[in-house]
């Protein structure tokens, strides 16, 4: 169920009537049945999927909660590990590892105890499982090393792993941080109602007026960039760097919004990342739940900053390198976490920026520079569907060149979306409209909402990062 879709536009009321007309005692089970109705309307085939990785994890974490050996709690969260991450490789990676799906799908025609393999390639990806596997991976690793004490209701537990507004692509939320939140006392109010509706309107410009209206732009580029000249190809890159960034900050902000009608508030995903002078500093404004996850969950345990330089050289690589893999199960995927590890050590090594240093305009603009053109190179690795293409944005068309003209409406929300980016920055959108006069807030309610039926693309809406 997309966001941007009728089907949410209907659900999400019925959800909140239902929600607050319920007793508070029982609200917490309507919402575990709405985020799997929810999960369902994807391919309803993939729910056990979840349900059953739930189930592993629940029992894993309180297992491990009740012993003090040692050996067996490591068993139990190795057991759990196995698992999840079995589960992740056979229905995201199994294809790639293999080198093709061709293979499979010929066995499982002619071999009836492989036909569940002709169901793995047939459905897909399922959606979220990189999200929600990571989210309930994080909790049993927290109740091992004994900063979490597991929930002992699995229905309670469930709506932790399945919480509908950032379920299929985040953001990957602690335990300890939403967990409370979902069970506290909470007292509905216009102030959540129009905070989230705040958030969510802007999420939906993002969304709907600027990065669909960059992707019907750039795919043609990208599909066949024989086609086109140097300097619009790389125009096409640089505008895919606006698009994946408003189509995921996009869903981040409708999902934040969302969950500020139950009373919750998720973490902030994106903190203005194209203003970074560092790519140390860029994965620190960019996915955030995701880098703070590896950070904490792989780089500091293979020794982190305070390790000798070989091991803290191999931290960094091999948590890029599974940063990368994270994104997708591709060639190219890994590459751009390389060149993003590979930057990032030489990055540390040559031009550290000491942290209390005032960086003066000249060595801001340079540093800038350096990581903008990092950063853009990496995405057109991300975005490249086959290696061999990436040569091609290197040349000029060999071909009649074919030139794509701007749509000039188009750059109509790409000036809003910049004065957003100047304006808002570092704070949510609702903090910036708050501070307004009740002119100028509903005359930015009304611009927005105007872009939005102006530009709303009528093509494939889906959003970028839930293949991921």
């Amino acid at each position: 169920m997309l966001f941007t879709s009728l089907d949410f536009f209907l659900f999400l009321p019925i959800v909140l009537i239902g929600y607050y007309l319920i007793s508070p005692k029982y609200r917490w089970i309507f919402l575990l049945v709405a985020s799997y109705f929810f999960y369902a309307g994807w391919k309803i085939n993939y729910l056990g999927l979840i349900i059953f990785s739930t189930v592993v994890d629940f029992i894993a974490s309180n297992l491990i909660f009740k012993t003090e050996n040692k050996s067996k709690r490591r068993w139990l969260l190795g057991a759990s590990l196995f698992i999840n991450f079995t589960l992740l490789i056979v229905f995201k990676y199994f294809h790639f590892l293999i080198g093709g799906s061709h293979w499979f799908k010929n066995l499982a025609n002619t071999n009836d105890d492989a036909m569940w393999l002709q169901f793995v390639f047939e459905y897909g990806i399922p959606v979220g499982i990189s999200f929600y596997t990571f989210q309930s991976v994080s909790y049993v690793v927290d109740v091992y090393r004994k900063r979490t004490i597991p929930e002992k209701s699995f229905g309670k537990f469930a709506l932790y792993v399945t919480f509908f507004p950032q379920l299929v692509a985040g953001p990957i939320e602690r335990f300890e941080h939403l967990h409370p939140q979902l069970f506290k006392k909470f007292t509905p109010n216009w102030q959540h109602f129009r905070t989230g509706l705040q958030i969510m309107l802007v999420g939906f410009f993002l969304k709907m007026s600027v990065a669909d209206n960059i992707g019907a732009f750039v795919s043609p580029i990208f599909n066949s960039p024989e086609l086109y000249s140097l300097s619009t190809k790389w125009l096409g890159v640089l505008l895919f760097g606006i698009q994946i960034y408003t189509d995921f900050n996009g869903y981040t902000l409708i999902a934040i919004g969302c969950a500020h009608f139950f009373g919750v508030q998720l973490m902030d995903n994106f903190r203005l990342p194209y203003g970074s002078y560092s790519l140390k500093d860029f994965w620190s404004r960019w996915h955030i739940s995701l880098s703070t996850w590896f950070r904490d969950y792989v780089y500091i345990p293979l020794g982190g900053s305070k390790s000798k330089k070989y091991r803290w050289f191999m931290a960094i690589f091999i948590t890029f390198f599974l940063s990368g893999l994270w994104h997708g199960a591709a060639v190219n995927f890994i590459y751009w976490g390389i060149l993003h590890g590979l930057y990032y050590l030489i990055e540390q090594a040559f031009f550290p920026i000491k942290k209390d240093r005032i960086l003066p305009y000249w060595e801001k603009s340079i540093r800038w520079i350096l990581t903008m053109s990092v950063v853009a190179f990496g995405w057109l690795l991300f975005r490249i569907d086959r290696m061999k293409k990436v040569k091609l944005f290197f040349q000029e068309s060999e071909f009649l060149k074919t030139e794509i003209s701007m749509d000039y409406l188009l750059i109509i929300p790409l000036f809003f979306f910049l004065i957003y980016e100047l304006i808002v920055r570092k704070k949510r959108p609702n903090n910036f409209l708050d501070t307004q006069s009740t002119t100028i807030r509903w005359g930015i309610y009304l611009i927005l909402i105007a872009l939005i039926v102006m530009f709303a693309n009528t093509g494939d809406l889906a959003f970028i990062y839930f293949q991921f």
